[in-house]
Formats: structure tokens, sequence, C-alpha cells
């Protein structure tokens, strides 16, 4: 298994913070890594919730290429958002992407986003450098949404 893991401090609460994080169709506002998400099951239902089914198109920091995924939702509690992407089966490429609300202090969060990758085409994808866009894309959507939540104020 291979494991990307980013944080960063907010300062804001964590139920503020999940509950931005959560309001996806708010992406487009603040949002760089996930170009669309859109529920592609329960459709009906705007809440997120395990089981569910998502669309997702996500672009790497500095890249111009757009990638579809299909991930379903595994776990959405106060503390942790979660969901796992299969491609094909779980011997070619499987992703478990999580995303974490911690307290600090009271009054700031700890958002953790992390995910941890297995399959075959992990070391194809090592190969290609795409692990290191990955991170640099967790990082670059932890900074969003920290500014997008603090310029709030």
């Amino acid at each position: 298994m291979t494991r990307i893991e980013t944080n960063i401090i907010i300062k804001a609460k964590p139920e503020e913070v999940r509950s931005i994080f959560l309001d996806y169709k708010k992406y487009p506002q603040w949002n760089p890594f996930f170009t669309s998400f859109a529920k592609y099951s329960n459709k009906q239902d705007p809440n997120l919730n395990v089981g569910d089914e998502l669309q997702i198109d996500l672009k790497l920091k500095g890249t111009n290429h757009t990638s579809t995924m299909y991930p379903t939702i595994l776990t959405n509690t106060e503390n942790e958002f979660t969901w796992k992407g299969t491609l094909v089966s779980d011997w070619l490429f499987t992703g478990t992407h999580s995303f974490k609300f911690e307290s600090i202090d009271g009054d700031k969060t700890l958002f953790t986003q992390s995910e941890e990758f297995g399959g075959f085409l992990v070391f194809i994808f090592y190969l290609f450098g795409i692990f290191g866009k990955t991170q640099e894309s967790f990082q670059s959507l932890n900074e969003s949404l920290k500014d997008y939540i603090e310029s709030r104020e």
C-alpha cells in the first residue's frame, strides 16, 4: 500500500469546517482539485450517505487533464468522511480517500486529507510521478479550503 497524507490548521471549529467541506455544490467557489462533484446514485437525497456513489472529476495540480472517478462513500461521521474508488478491481487499482476534522484548542481544526492506494497500477503511477502531483493537489485543496473558510469571518 502507498499512502499520501496532508494536513492544515484552519481557524474554525470542526463542525463548521465539516459543514463547509461537505457542501459539495459550492465546490466551484473554492475547490481547485475536484472540478465537478455530484452524486451518481441516490440523487434525490442531497446528503452524502454511506453507500452513495459519487461522480468526481479531478484535475491534478499542474496538469490540464481531468479524470473521472466513481467512488462509494464508506464513512460520514462528525470526525471523518471517507470514500473508496476502484478501477476495474482492487488488484488493478484502488484508493481509499479520507478527510478528518479534529478539534484543536476548541476553536481550530486540524484538517487531514489522506489516501491509501493499492493494486498493480501503483507502480506505474510512481514511474510517471502521479503521486507527487496528487500530494500537491491535496495541499492545494487544503489551502483553498482554509482560505475560503477564514475569509468568511
